[in-house]
């Protein structure tokens, strides 16, 4: 009896004879819970209930199957009925993707476990060293939230409940408003290309698209680039992968005028490495060519392309896409607002304040592939990305909400000190927050950072080793700091292995960074909560709002025992400033720069104990070590007998040689130095010894500058502040060695230096 109702359910809306095939319907969303044999029986049943019906197209995805970048691959495709098996694995980046593809009167189909065993053995690769997941709080709550939608059917192996079929009805009204637009399908689509066509034509196009996912931003993209094209215009486009302009390509492709089949159009990142000149391909009248973001098209003085346009530019960091702006006289920018790729929110804020006055801002609203107040899309927004309208008004961000009485404007308009006296401040783990809570601390959070994602979301709210602070006024979270706690007992059985770089557990980014920076296994062992995302709304900010939440989970540790509080962050003067302000030591600085950001990341502690008050010392020592003329004769022991650890877990290969180059990279200033020295004063001059009294450490470090003096080309590589194999291969080449790339380029250097560290047994 189920399956026949569950049958008719599915198939209604394309069988002629039934009465729901005359009526637009909104996409359902079934989900499929029970044991293996049962949802592997109902799985049959539903692919042989599609074959009943030729036109209904189906489409099977896993967490397998859409692993990594293979989720991409989902990007253009539609079906009526998409199967999602989450059995094994759950991401919700996978549902949103998957919901993606489904069209008008389709249904999404979620296979999972028994509810309640799908929230104790949930498949998640983000738990740390030491932690575990006894039942997914993120999971709870969709499950939650699928309950209690309206809109979602049940198939269990003790029930099956199917919403009545016109609950998805459109009205005719709505119906009515179907766009009759040629090769627009949406009014908004045919107005924002207008716009950008007049700009275009008197040389001013400065273009921003935002919309949320299926709105036609790709195919407007498309359609303009192709109008372009057939004027004979030239156009540069660029996005991180070029898997991103898929959609725009095959738009293009069905102009009758590209004589050059689409893939190469397409410059690789192959055939850049081999440094193959770009091939200009080119139509019977214009041209469109895909670059990497870094290519030296989009910067070069001599332009010979009239537009470039950026694709998905959230997912650049943004100094990429101000240069970008600045090196182009004409440029559209677009981005998804809403999507698997998660929320572009926090880009946009941040993107703002760097355009010019003249922008043209184009937004797409109105849905393609579904309906307008789309149920699955609501839901999915909501339960995974966290965006909530009601949420959205209180927070003063909803681009047509008005603010609650008691609002954010309101409070901006208060003194500082008044507000932060009427501030309440709470932490503890997300299983104390209420779901309203909850909404804002996530949309503040979306808010502030660059782009969070789904399963980003999922990540803060299901690792046991999170706590959430926050700080409320009447009700409202204003300011919320997510903290990550470290090392400890957790990490002391691995203490050893850490600071040689032998393994790198899961988790605790800060306590392993500090314990490979300072080669000391106890380093590990020290109770740290790293700071990992802090959030001011941004109408609140500048006002000690961030200053008084750090300041409050200060005072909170010496409850927990925590002996330092630590963060990482893309570094600014601004926001090293913000950390200095608050008793934070900048200990290291990253060496490549954060591929979301742009920015290089910054290691900042605030020790709390006097251990921990000693290891910021010296790392702070340390790092300066490097960029100073202090010769090595002078520098502390602490210093020493670092660099001899460092390289001794190098030569054993422990350590990548990146991880050791700025201590070659100082030795070989001394040799230099010396060398320099010694040719001024007639070959008089000499290395000068470190005297054998300062220990172990002092008598390896002179054995270590004898190795380079000896082996000329050792100092000629070492002598570069970077390490670049291209250079360091050329210099190789020029001494007669012959290497491929850094793995031969490590072997030989270890072998050369090994000599002057057999003596070690073990770390100093």
């Amino acid at each position: 009896m189920a399956l026949t109702q569950l049958r008719e359910w599915l198939l209604a809306p394309y069988c002629e004879n039934s009465s729901n095939a005359t009526f637009p319907l909104h996409r359902r969303m079934l989900v499929i819970s029970g044991n293996d044999d049962f949802c592997e029986a109902e799985l049959c049943h539903i692919h042989s209930f599609a074959n009943e019906v030729s036109s209904i197209s189906v489409a099977n995805f896993s967490g397998s199957t859409l692993k990594g970048k293979k989720r991409q691959q989902v990007l253009g495709s539609e079906c009526d009925l998409a199967i999602l098996d989450c059995r094994d694995f759950f991401k919700p980046g996978d549902v949103m993707a998957v919901a993606g593809i489904v069209k008008r009167s389709g249904c999404l189909i979620l296979v999972c476990p028994n509810f309640n065993d799908w929230i104790k053995s949930v498949s998640v690769s983000f738990i740390s060293e030491g932690f575990t997941l006894s039942h997914s709080r993120y999971l709870s709550r969709f499950i939650e939230g699928l309950r209690k939608n309206a809109y979602v059917a049940f198939h269990t192996e003790t029930n099956t409940v199917l919403p009545d079929l016109a609950t998805y009805r459109i009205d005719k009204v709505e119906t009515q408003h179907t766009f009759e637009g040629g090769k627009f399908k949406t009014a908004e689509q045919q107005d924002a290309y207008k716009r950008m066509y007049q700009a275009f034509s008197k040389n001013q196009l400065n273009a921003l698209i935002t919309a949320p996912r299926g709105r036609g931003k790709s195919s407007l993209l498309g359609i303009f680039i192709d109008s372009l094209i057939s004027e004979g215009k030239n156009v540069l486009l660029t996005s991180e992968q070029v898997s991103n302009v898929t959609n725009i390509m095959a738009r293009l492709s069905q102009n009758k005028d590209v004589v050059t089949p689409i893939p190469s159009l397409i410059e690789s990142a192959v055939d850049k490495q081999k440094q193959a000149p770009a091939a200009h391909q080119v139509t019977s009248l214009g041209s469109v060519k895909w670059v990497p973001p870094d290519s030296e098209l989009l910067y070069c003085n001599k332009k010979t392309y009239d537009l470039t346009v950026v694709d998905e530019a959230a997912s650049l960091p943004l100094p990429v896409v101000s240069r970008i702006m600045a090196n182009n006289s004409q440029w559209v920018l677009s981005t998804t607002l809403l999507g698997y790729e998660g929320s572009g929110s926090g880009f946009i804020h941040k993107l703002i304040p760097s355009l010019p006055d003249t922008i043209e801002q184009l937004a797409l609203t109105t849905p393609l592939r579904w309906f307008e107040n789309d149920p699955i899309e609501i839901f999915l927004n909501k339960t995974c990305l966290f965006n909530d309208d009601f949420v959205n008004n209180i927070l003063g961000v909803s681009p047509t909400g008005k603010s609650e009485a008691c609002s954010i404007a309101s409070m901006a308009l208060e003194d500082s000190n008044k507000l932060i006296k009427t501030a309440s401040f709470e932490i503890g783990s997300f299983e104390r927050i209420n779901e309203r809570s909850l909404q804002c601390v996530m949309s503040l959070l979306s808010l502030a950072h660059y782009q969070t994602t789904p399963d980003d979301f999922m990540r803060l709210l299901d690792s046991p080793d999170v706590l959430v602070s926050t700080l409320k006024i009447n009700d409202i979270a204003i300011a919320a700091a997510i903290i990550n706690v470290e090392g400890g007992k957790n990490l002391s059985p691995l203490s050893c292995d850490i600071a040689s770089g032998q393994r790198r557990p899961k988790g605790h980014l800060g306590a392993q960074r500090l314990t490979l920076l300072s080669a000391d296994p106890t380093a590990a062992t020290h109770s740290y909560w790293r700071i990992n995302r802090i959030a001011v709304h941004p109408q609140l900010q500048a006002k000690g709002m961030g200053s008084y939440l750090i300041q409050k989970i200060k005072e909170v540790t010496h409850e927990h025992a925590i002996d330092a509080l630590c963060t990482s962050y893309g570094t600014t003067v601004k926001l090293d400033k913000f950390w200095s302000s608050n008793g934070f030591k900048i200990v290291d600085y990253g060496r490549k720069p954060n591929k979301a950001s742009g920015e290089t990341s910054a290691l900042a502690v605030l020790p709390l104990t006097r251990s921990t008050s000693e290891l910021v010392s010296n790392l702070i020592a340390l790092n300066t070590s490097f960029g100073d003329t202090t010769k090595l004769n002078e520098l502390p022991h602490y210093v020493l007998s670092n660099y001899v650890n460092k390289l001794f877990h190098f030569t054993q290969g422990t350590r990548p040689l990146d991880d050791v180059w700025h201590i070659l990279n100082k030795l070989a200033r001394e040799v230099q130095t010396v060398s320099n020295t010694s040719h001024h004063n007639n070959g008089k001059e000499n290395y000068s010894h470190l005297n054998s009294k300062q220990g172990e450490a002092a008598s390896i470090v002179n054995r270590l500058v004898k190795v380079i003096e000896e082996q000329a080309y050792l100092g000629a590589i070492f002598k570069h502040s970077e390490l670049d194999m291209k250079c360091v291969k050329a210099i190789l080449k020029d001494y007669g060695f012959r290497v491929t790339g850094l793995k031969e380029t490590t072997a030989l250097i270890r072998t050369r230096l090994q000599p002057a560290l057999d003596a070690l047994t073990k770390p100093i």
